[in-house]
């Protein structure tokens, strides 16, 4: 008997130790989250600035010694690796123009063919508008079986005049008709 006695003391001590731990405080860690993200936020910012300096440095160290074919060099590779980008902006922002454009009268074109591209954007928005289309039911004729309304089958399904299956398929079709519009 001492034996189990024992046995459960040791399990309700071991109970104890294990639900007497305290657990961490959220708040705690993420506060100290937050606190390192910051200081890395900082270190790269720092890194960002030093290389930045760096390469400054640099610069000026052939300018100095009148490298300039290097740095010419340099730049003009900056240059060609740019120029594909900004030529395709440039003929992508002209077809937007055109487009916009397109969308007015000869004599309003050449009114606005000289406005930046926002400023002729807002102008469009509000002079061109585009047509309201009102939603029609597309439906095959027939497919709700000469009924204008669900009520109306219902009633003639509860009466007699129409089985469940014609039913169905009147109801698919009205609340198909309901989910396009």
């Amino acid at each position: 008997m001492s034996e189990e006695q024992t046995q459960v003391t040791e399990q309700e001590v071991a109970t104890d130790s294990q639900t007497s731990t305290p657990a961490p405080d959220s708040g705690e860690l993420i506060a100290e989250s937050k606190k390192y993200r910051s200081r890395a936020q900082k270190a790269e910012s720092r890194v960002s600035e030093l290389e930045q300096s760096i390469e400054e440095g640099r610069q000026k160290q052939l300018e100095e010694q009148n490298q300039w074919k290097t740095l010419a060099e340099e730049r003009k590779a900056a240059i060609d690796e740019l120029s594909p980008i900004v030529d395709q902006y440039k003929a992508d922002e002209a077809k937007y123009r055109d487009e916009l454009l397109s969308d007015f009268s000869d004599d309003d074109r050449d009114t606005f063919k000289e406005l930046p591209l926002s400023q002729l954007r807002a102008v469009h928005g509000k002079i061109i508008s585009k047509p309201n289309v009102p939603n029609v039911d597309t439906s095959p004729a027939g497919a709700y079986g000469g009924y204008e309304n669900l009520v109306q089958a219902a009633k003639d399904v509860s009466s007699g005049k129409l089985d469940k299956k014609s039913y169905a398929k009147i109801k698919d079709a009205f609340t198909s008709r309901i989910s396009r519009a």
